[in-house]
């Protein structure tokens, strides 16, 4: 009988070769990329159609081989309209072009193509790419017209090596006389000798018996499965490419096995490194406290500039006006160039923290991929910036404390505001004497006039004078109130230097939360994935063992 063999045994191997796929996704590993793809393609190439094919002429008797090989006899009654006629196991409702779909079980996964007159040209040319494709071919040559069958044509361009199973059954046997019956057999093998360059299975089959149609069926699924692109080379195909799956899968896990034993030294030994890097970095906290708190002195020079371009050269109403507004002023100015030359400071110090760190992470990584079987990837520096950068933000918010201790706005506030009376007194005089000569020159007293002008120039130019002498004054005064900051910055900046190194410290070894989690996870997951490795192998061995 014609049907699928080994559907039991597919079934199973399918079922446990997904098992052994599915394993892959928990195992999680690079590695058993190639071998997993292998699988899927072996399986997919297993559960395809097998396609078997009958050629002959006209009359050969194709449709009643096949109705018996199959065991329906209601495929002998159907006439063929086109070149071929499918028959498919009917699986749904749908119909598809030169297809016949029918409630038989063996034809599931089977697809039996009966070709129409292969002596038309034309029909030929149709179903010789279906050959191309398939796992069996059965040429029905009637025995009157032996040498005049059109299957020579159609089967020489067939390789003799890893294609179709090729079997010749001859039919009408029965109408020739004895002596050309006893001669036909070798008369075939002559014509395949010479037309194919080869010998095939020959069988002399009477169609109209169902008995001998239905062993032929079997004759053919036998030559199909012992092929090399048969139902049992594709099963045996799965079972290796599973079994090499698993192989893989269990090295994978005996390493991580490995990994679970021996991890606590390796990580003590990188948290060591990292400990004495911390170290080595502690070792420059004097240092770097003595350079932020120089900030104070190397950033006075420029707030005095600004501070004597903004009060100016000469008396004016101007900065009168705004003297209240300078003490605030100084003290946020001067707060602003400490923060700015702390800040650049600390950002070359990451930087540097940062090459430092990425040469750790290049040393560990090697050494991590030998001794854990773990991929850490490239340094992932942006991640590092971003938490020291939100580090540098927390050091500047604590920067203001020795500002609002040694309260700098209230000093400077008080020496702007003892400048109100005498700039009040000579802005007022100068004010009062320009208007008194604008009155006097317009009565006409222009001698009075222009000596209420002159007067008015002398205080402007007195008052500018000591303007200037003050200006001076006020910036030795801000110099000496600003003194007592670079010891305030000394004493503050202490603990929030050794504090920022620390967490910069803890930041880079958070790094590794990764590779320390992924190998604790070994010591809780191993033993489940060994187990299912081992039944999955297990079952996979025994799904088809006379395969």
């Amino acid at each position: 009988m014609l049907k699928r063999c080994y559907r039991a045994q597919e079934s199973l191997v399918r079922y446990w070769a997904q098992q052994a796929v599915a394993l892959c996704d928990d195992i999680d590993d690079e590695s058993l990329t190639g071998p997993k793809e292998a699988v899927l393609q072996a399986e997919e190439q297993m559960g395809k159609e097998r396609r078997v094919v009958l050629i002959g002429a006209s009359g050969s008797g194709k449709s009643t081989l096949l109705a018996g090989m199959i065991g329906r006899p209601v495929m002998a009654r159907v006439a063929i309209q086109a070149p071929y006629l499918r028959w498919r196991y009917m699986e749904s409702g749908s119909d598809v072009e030169n297809s016949r779909f029918l409630p038989e079980p063996n034809l599931y996964g089977l697809e039996v193509v009966e070709a129409g007159d292969c002596g038309i040209p034309e029909v030929a040319g149709l179903v010789a790419p279906l050959l191309a494709d398939a796992d069996a071919v059965v040429a029905v040559v009637d025995a009157r017209m032996v040498e005049d069958s059109p299957v020579w044509a159609l089967m020489q361009p067939l390789p003799e090596e890893g294609g179709a199973a090729c079997l010749i059954a001859l039919t009408h046997v029965d109408a020739l006389d004895t002596q050309h019956a006893v001669m036909l057999g070798d008369r075939v093998r002559e014509l395949c000798r010479e037309r194919l360059g080869r010998i095939l299975p020959l069988y002399q089959i009477n169609p109209q018996n169902a008995t001998v149609a239905a062993e032929f069926g079997s004759k053919v699924v036998e030559a199909m499965e012992n092929s090399s692109g048969g139902l049992r080379a594709a099963i045996r195909e799965v079972m290796k490419r599973g079994s090499d799956l698993l192989y893989k899968q269990g090295s994978v896990l005996k390493a991580r096995d490995a990994v679970a034993r021996t991890d606590s030294g390796f990580l003590a030994g990188i948290e060591q490194e990292i400990d004495n890097f911390l170290a080595r970095q502690m070792q420059g906290v004097r240092n770097c406290v003595l350079n932020y708190s120089a900030a104070a002195q190397r950033t006075m020079p420029r707030l005095i500039r600004h501070l004597r371009r903004s009060m100016g050269w000469f008396l004016s109403p101007v900065v009168f006006i705004r003297l209240e507004g300078y003490g605030p002023a100084t003290e946020n100015l001067y707060y602003r160039l400490v923060l700015d030359d702390i800040s650049m400071q600390q950002e070359e110090l990451d930087k540097q923290f940062i090459i430092s760190c990425g040469g750790h992470w290049r040393s560990v990584r090697p050494r991590m991929k030998q001794s854990l079987q773990c991929e850490i990837g490239d340094f992932p520096s942006a991640d590092l910036e971003s938490e020291l950068a939100q580090l540098r933000e927390r050091l500047q918010s604590t920067l203001y404390a020795p500002f609002r201790y040694l309260k700098l706005r209230s000093a400077f506030m008080t020496l702007f505001k003892r400048q109100v009376d005498w700039m009040r007194f000579f802005v007022t005089c100068f004010c009062l004497l320009v208007i008194l000569a604008g009155v006097l020159g317009l009565m006409g007293l222009d001698t009075i006039a222009f000596i209420a002008l002159s007067v008015a120039a002398f205080i402007w130019l007195l008052g500018s004078l000591i303007h200037v002498l003050v200006v001076r004054k006020i910036c030795s005064w801000v110099r000496t109130s600003a003194e007592p900051l670079r010891e305030g910055l000394y004493s503050q900046m202490g603990d929030l230097v050794q504090d920022m190194i620390v967490s910069r410290v803890a930041a880079y070894r958070r790094l590794y939360t990764g590779p320390r989690q992924r190998v604790a996870d070994y010591e809780v997951s191993l033993a489940p994935l060994q187990q299912r490795q081992s039944e999955i192998f297990r079952q996979l061995r025994s799904a088809a063992p006379h395969v």
